[in-house]
């Protein structure tokens, strides 16, 4: 079920962006969160929030989520911060869904109150991502301050299960819960979940930030494949090793003068709480105004200035390139620019090659 639904969504969003047609949108209905985790790009307290704008009323987001549906919206994710933190978070999405729009959200699962499960077990979404954090409740009080989180998102879990609604897993690794990685494998495993480890954690540009914390590039890297080869098994690892081995094409897809290769503000666009609308969450800009205007001219508007970008020229010629995960937005928030070249994303690369050699290497002595 997963696996078909990700896949048509995959399929649409690549015809649409040949189109030009915003098929799947992002509303990031709030900054604010329940959670302090110490990787967070986004969340902002009220006084933090005040300067940078305000959010957006029920009114102003179902106006909105009409003319891009009549764009060609079909895919709407929420998210925040914590979604489900508002208090008009029923209103709004109940509304959506009579709208006819395929609805997931990204949560962190400790605020599934009965008016939600009510509405959910008559209106269910399509996908629900909680991001676990670790598999115990000292997990959660080390990295996001809150150790009553853990039992609050078990008991969601088991409710959405038993609801059969489809619920992915996401963890975000970093040095807090490094070695935590396992488990989180383990326990999603054993409830047939699911599970995206994310170990690349973007700056926090979106926000100032004291605390925050992410791996070393070296140790993300390493960690890339430890994780595969537990998935997946030495096979994959040796296919991988494999397939670096051969030449790749002249043709890639960082090669200089080409623009952005992903969908994003070709068929996929992200508004932030504050009303701006970007190609994805982690690009600041460019930007254009879809409540000050209309939906269909801020869309046509990012669509042109994405056109634009154009990606780093070092790229080009990098040996290492084809299993590189560097993209615009990573570049932009590494070194501030498109056409940068993020050394941490190099570094990471160079370990994720290393490590995997070195398994395949180990493998075939034996």
């Amino acid at each position: 079920m997963s696996a078909s639904w990700s896949h048509v969504r995959r399929m649409l969003c690549n015809k649409c962006a040949a189109l030009g047609i915003p098929v799947s949108g992002v509303f990031e209905l709030t900054p604010r969160c329940n959670l302090r985790c110490k990787m967070c790009y986004v969340r902002l307290t009220p006084e933090q929030m005040h300067p940078l704008g305000r959010e957006r009323t029920a009114e102003e987001w179902l106006e909105l989520a009409r003319q891009a549906r009549d764009q060609g919206m079909t895919f709407l994710l929420l998210t925040g911060g914590e979604p489900t933190l508002r208090t008009d978070f029923c209103r709004i999405y109940e509304a959506l869904a009579q709208m006819g729009l395929s609805i997931s959200l990204n949560t962190n699962g400790t605020l599934l109150t009965p008016e939600i499960r009510r509405l959910w077990s008559k209106l269910p979404p399509a996908q629900v991502n909680i991001t676990l954090y670790g598999t115990c409740r000292e997990d959660y009080d080390a990295l996001c301050g809150n150790p009553d989180a853990f039992d609050a998102v078990v008991d969601g879990l088991d409710w959405l299960k038993a609801q059969g609604i489809l619920v992915h897993l996401n963890t975000t690794i970093v040095p807090t819960n490094r070695k935590k990685w396992e488990e989180i494998e383990v326990f999603a495993k054993k409830r047939g979940l699911d599970l995206r480890m994310t170990v690349y954690c973007f700056p926090p540009n979106r926000r100032d930030c004291s605390g925050f914390e992410r791996l070393q590039p070296e140790d993300a890297g390493q960690l890339i494949v430890q994780d595969t080869l537990y998935r997946e098994g030495i096979q994959s690892i040796l296919n991988r090793a494999e397939d670096l081995d051969k030449p790749l094409p002249k043709s890639c897809e960082l090669d200089n003068g080409e623009p952005m290769q992903c969908t994003a503000g070709k068929s996929q666009f992200w508004i932030t709480w504050n009303g701006k609308m970007s190609p994805c969450a982690m690009l600041t800009k460019p930007a254009t105004e879809p409540f000050g205007k209309d939906f269909a001219t801020a869309w046509e508007e990012l669509k042109g200035l994405c056109d634009a970008i154009r990606l780093c020229p070092d790229c080009v010629d990098c040996p290492d390139q084809k299993s590189c995960m560097n993209c615009a937005a990573v570049t932009f928030a590494e070194t501030g620019h498109f056409d940068g070249k993020p050394e941490y994303m190099c570094r990471l690369n160079r370990a994720y090659r290393e490590e995997l050699f070195r398994i395949a290497k180990e493998y075939s002595r034996t």
